[in-house]
């Protein structure tokens, strides 16, 4: 259902965008229609991924063009908009006090700012934020450093630059542990024999974990969960453990059950079997949040939002997630959504930077 329905509106943006071209340009030419072979790219995509044929750049070009048709799509509708007030205007006032904009001043335009967007989107990809914060507790007997990354994406766009991201700041700040929160994997990655020793790169005194994300699941989950493990890290999929004074739940995501994969443990099951002495950590993707476990969790990480990656859309995803991204505190728990590092879709962010964060976890009994 979800690929009907994307492929649907895919294909409805391509005609939008031909007829846009039509009208500008007085185009009369049926071959303009091979615009909508771009409609299956993504298909085209995912195919030869999965076949294992690697080819960044036509990769690239692919999702290039997805940003563009959608941004111009966006765009231009304040501009259909904006006529269709002028419209309604005239009928009530007989006449407008506003200008039209014409057929090829308007695609010129929209052209430019989409032209415009993407190449500042695809700058602001590549300027990484990483944030650190201080959290102090009685629970804790031993000062520990945690590193907390997601959202790579690894697939043929996303490659070595974004592991080399995380290695950078690994290096500098050489934490005592690494928590991925989903969407490490974004694609058939298991043959990528340099993203794994990158990764491998990493080998913090107290481990590495992960949780799987909803895009592990896109793909073949079962190849995303071995390129995780050879990449060194622990996988916990509804599951509770611990770390000298940290205990950790890590939950795995919601598409495992839409996809048939597994049944998942509800989270106040394993909430009850986890050591309350301890500062314990929350590991979900995505991140909404049963009040119930407000206060059973002294720090919750997740990821999944990217912020919006279009900065408008932070106010839609604050209505159905605790928050689009940051740090916050709800009673005696904390909570940090971050907006990841790679993007699972075209390479551009607007208003909505990559992240990192590295959390003191710090005692304040002394």
């Amino acid at each position: 259902m979800f690929l009907v329905v994307f492929f649907s509106i895919y294909g409805f943006i391509h005609l939008y965008f031909i007829k846009k071209l039509k009208s500008t340009f007085d185009i009369k030419s049926k071959f303009l229609y091979l615009i909508l072979i771009m409609t299956l790219s993504p298909a085209f995509y995912k195919y030869y991924d999965k076949l294992g044929y690697d080819n960044y750049y036509i990769s690239f070009f692919i999702l290039l063009w997805m940003g563009f048709i959608m941004l111009f799509f966006l765009y231009y509708l304040f501009i259909d908009i904006y006529h269709s007030i002028l419209k309604i205007s005239e009928k009530i006032l007989k006449h407008n006090l506003l200008p039209h904009i014409s057929s090829f001043k308007g695609f010129i335009f929209i052209t430019v700012l989409t032209l415009s967007s993407m190449a500042y989107g695809y700058y602001e990809t590549l300027n990484l934020r990483v944030y650190k914060f201080k959290i102090y507790s009685d629970k804790i007997k031993r000062d520990i450093k945690i590193l907390h990354i997601s959202d790579l994406h690894l697939n043929q766009v996303m490659r070595e630059d974004k592991i080399n991201l995380v290695l950078d700041v690994y290096n500098k700040e050489k934490p005592d542990i690494v928590i991925s929160t989903g969407d490490l994997v974004d694609g058939y990655v298991l043959n990528k024999e340099t993203y794994i020793k990158l990764l491998n790169q990493m080998n913090p005194p107290l481990g590495k974990y992960a949780i799987l994300g909803n895009h592990e699941y896109y793909n073949d989950v079962n190849q995303a969960i071995e390129f995780t493990k050879k990449a060194g890290f622990k996988v916990f999929r509804d599951e509770t453990f611990s770390i000298q004074d940290l205990a950790f739940v890590g939950v795995d995501d919601e598409e495992a059950e839409r996809f048939k994969v597994r049944k998942l443990i509800p989270e106040k099951e394993l909430f009850k079997s986890v050591d309350g002495s301890k500062f314990v950590i929350f590991l979900k993707h995505q991140p909404k949040l049963d009040n119930d476990l407000i206060g059973k969790f002294d720090l919750m990480l997740a990821g999944h939002t990217h912020g919006g990656v279009l900065w408008p859309v932070k106010f839609i995803l604050r209505k159905i997630f605790i928050t689009d991204a940051g740090f916050l505190k709800i009673n005696n728990s904390y909570i940090f959504v971050s907006r990841g590092i790679g993007t699972g879709g075209p390479p551009i962010r607007i208003g909505c930077p990559p992240d990192m964060a590295i959390f003191y976890i710090k005692s304040s009994s002394r």
